[in-house]
């Protein structure tokens, strides 16, 4: 089943997705599109697309310190940890440098469809701050960190808000990663490896999806017909999990959304996508982008779920 979407999305004026008419947030940290500019009910977030290295913000890579007495990371800046060990934490980037994809995205969107999504991008390097964890481990409690950490997620929230206000609640939001586990997309929805092999189905971020979508099976949402997985496979971008055709992970390694899909869904539907870094690089990167639109949209009208205003 392929299936392409064709369609005018209202006028918006022409500078609505424009690279240089993005918002910026605390200190350059992330570039937003501002909320009132969105005329569709999707998020795009990237929080680990940035490159760039603030001097005056402490380096991550010093990792949390787990005392002797304690079986729990603590994560503060200027911690010595004198009396434990320390626990590491990740910062290597999805992508070299800047990842310009998500913004790719939004670029096409609004020049093919006329739609201009809600996005958040982060321009602070992992190493300085990782906008998709908690806040302590995110910021190691650095006040400047907190700053640009708060300034993220209160544009998702204030996203979210308008979404349920303008769309009845009904929406996407789409955390954009890339990997290098091997040559397949990762779609994210709270259901770990284990849980997708062992057909243990339930807990997941899109229930308000399934829920309108696919009462009487939930696994048509997950990874049947109708799935985000499934869509990206049609569209020519390689092997996805989970999906129609390849349903389970298996043995291979699989992330099923970080601290952004899971701290969201309860107001709305969230999902992780986790691009192969091979896909990403064999293709041209416009046609690439193009077939990823074209996949989100028609997974989108497929399930009801796309909203204009």
């Amino acid at each position: 089943m392929l299936i392409l979407i064709f369609f005018f999305i209202g006028f918006i004026p022409s500078y609505s997705i424009c690279s240089q008419f993005y918002s910026y947030g605390y200190r350059n940290s992330f570039k937003t599109v501002p909320v009132d500019l969105a005329n569709i009910n999707i998020i795009l977030s990237a929080p680990h697309a940035g490159s760039d290295m603030p001097n005056d913000i402490p380096d991550r890579t010093i990792g949390g310190c787990q005392r002797n007495d304690s079986k729990v990371c603590t994560f503060n800046y200027n911690d010595p940890c004198l009396n434990g060990t320390r626990c590491k934490v990740t910062t290597v980037q999805d992508f070299a440098s800047f990842d310009p994809f998500t913004e790719r995205i939004a670029e096409e969107l609004y020049k093919t469809y006329n739609i201009s999504p809600f996005v958040v991008i982060a321009k602070w390097n992992r190493k300085k701050i990782d906008f998709n964890r908690g806040l302590e481990e995110a910021t190691f409690n650095h006040p400047k960190a907190i700053k640009a950490y708060n300034g993220y997620h209160n544009y998702i929230q204030r996203a979210i808000k308008k979404i349920q206000k303008k769309f009845n609640g009904k929406g996407l939001l789409l955390d954009l990663h890339q990997h290098g586990q091997g040559n397949y997309t990762m779609v994210g929805i709270g259901l770990s490896a284990p849980q997708l092999n062992n057909n243990n189905l339930f807990s997941t971020t899109i229930e308000f999806l399934i829920e309108s979508s696919c009462p009487e099976d939930r696994n048509d949402c997950i990874r049947g017909s109708k799935s985000l997985g499934t869509f990206l496979e049609l569209h020519g971008l390689g092997i996805s999990y989970p999906s129609l055709n390849n349903p389970k992970p298996n043995n291979n390694t699989f992330y099923k959304g970080g601290y952004i899909t899971n701290q969201y869904s309860s107001k709305i539907n969230v999902i992780q996508t986790e691009l192969s870094y091979v896909v990403r690089n064999e293709f041209d990167s416009k046609i690439y982008v193009q077939k990823y639109v074209q996949a989100l949209l028609s997974f989108m009208k497929v399930n009801e779920l796309l909203g204009k205003k």
